[in-house]
């Protein structure tokens, strides 16, 4: 019997619902998956020995943002069109997420979108209404949150306002979505030219940082999981974050069903996964039936609740597959609407250098309030931009 190794980025060491699935396509296929299961944040570095040594798993989950990189080490396999045809509609996936399969310029495509990691604001409607503030109204632009903020810092709740400030990609993330709504980018389409240092990337750097004003002293320096925590427990009344929070062990029913969700002001940030086959592989006939079964809507709807994500097809969003209070009329277009990252080279590593520099960013301004944070922010994006021009030219 023919058997695939697959490799999921999944925080837990087992995984019940892709088992299931894993069975059913035997079932149909007669191949064997072996499944392993990869936290995050060990698997970028196995991704890059996977490269190197051509030698591991046959299909895998990987990041969306690590396309560039895997492509320039000629690790991973193109889909013909052929394979495309297959596996459906391209119309029939998220466009940004579609978009950010194959590198900038390029007509290749190099991985097929699975699931999807959103940007959504979680709030708490009763708090809302209790200041007298009309959600349909409240998170319509950058002006209203502000001033969502500043009336619900008014009002009296623990903390208005809380998102991760230590080092995570995911607070590059969340930034994407002021950098973008204001016009700005963080590089060129061809990954030449760097941009976060131009006036409108800082306009949208110095409103998602000024929002810093509306975290007090105990909501400073949380990492992803304390953030989310602290929303959960019912001290926060909105945060950022995604679809994985309404799974929060912590999140009582009554909490729940004051809570609202949707897509923030801005350019909405859509990252996410793809299923690739390594270039190594000399299962890739069996491999593209794995990616074709598990990219199919119903398989989709299945496994994204189970990881924290929503599907990447269109077809796929449903009632069933979005378990939280949202429009899903509201929430379809802001995926449409929505941006990745380019797929370009060394982004990889202007990744890793921007969240530190963040992180940096986030410690300055929290313990030196009384400083200007403009000037905090800029002196630590002309250091970011010298150190990467030498990069990229060395």
């Amino acid at each position: 019997m023919a058997e695939l190794v697959f490799w999921v980025l999944s925080s837990d060491a087992s995984n019940a619902v892709l088992e299931t699935l894993l069975t059913e396509f035997r079932a149909r296929t007669g191949i064997r998956v072996q499944l392993e299961c990869i936290q995050w944040e060990a698997a970028w570095d196995e991704m890059v020995k996977i490269a190197i040594y051509r030698k591991g798993p046959d299909v895998s989950e990987i990041g969306s943002t690590w396309m560039g990189d895997l492509v320039g080490m000629h690790g991973i396999r193109p889909f013909t069109g052929l394979d495309l045809r297959a596996l459906g509609s391209p119309q029939d996936f998220i466009p940004s997420l579609w978009k950010s399969a194959g590198l900038s310029g390029s007509g290749d495509i190099w991985g097929i979108p699975w699931m999807v990691d959103a940007r959504l604001l979680f709030y708490r409607r009763d708090l809302l209404a209790r200041a007298d503030i009309d959600e349909a109204e409240a998170f319509v632009s950058f002006a209203a949150l502000e001033e969502t903020l500043s009336r619900l810092q008014q009002a009296g709740p623990e903390l208005p306002w809380v998102i991760p400030t230590r080092r995570s990609w995911i607070t590059l993330h969340n930034l994407a979505v002021w950098v973008w709504g204001y016009g700005g980018d963080f590089v060129s389409s061809d990954g030449k030219g760097l941009l976060f240092n131009t006036p409108e990337a800082r306009a949208g750097f110095r409103d998602y940082f000024g929002l810093g004003r509306f975290m007090p002293p105990q909501a400073h320096h949380l990492a992803i999981i304390e953030a989310d925590d602290c929303f959960s427990h019912g001290q926060a009344a909105v945060t950022l974050s995604g679809a994985w929070l309404w799974d929060n062990p912590h999140l009582t029913p009554e909490l729940r069903a004051n809570i609202g969700v949707t897509p923030p002001p801005g350019v909405p940030y859509v990252g996410g996964s793809h299923l690739v086959i390594w270039e190594h592989s000399r299962n890739v006939r069996d491999a593209l039936k794995l990616i074709r079964f598990l990219t199919e809507a119903r398989a989709m709807q299945r496994y994204a609740p189970e990881a924290g994500k929503l599907p990447a097809r269109l077809s796929a969003l449903s009632a069933a597959s979005v378990p939280f209070h949202a429009s899903l009329n509201s929430l379809v277009r802001g995926l449409v609407d929505s941006r990745s990252f380019h797929s370009v080279p060394l982004w990889g590593m202007i990744e890793d250098r921007l969240a530190t520099t963040l992180r940096d960013i986030w410690s300055d301004v929290l313990e030196s309030p009384e400083t200007d944070s403009v000037a905090i922010i800029d002196r630590h994006l002309q250091a970011l931009t010298r150190s990467l021009e030498l990069a990229i030219r060395g």
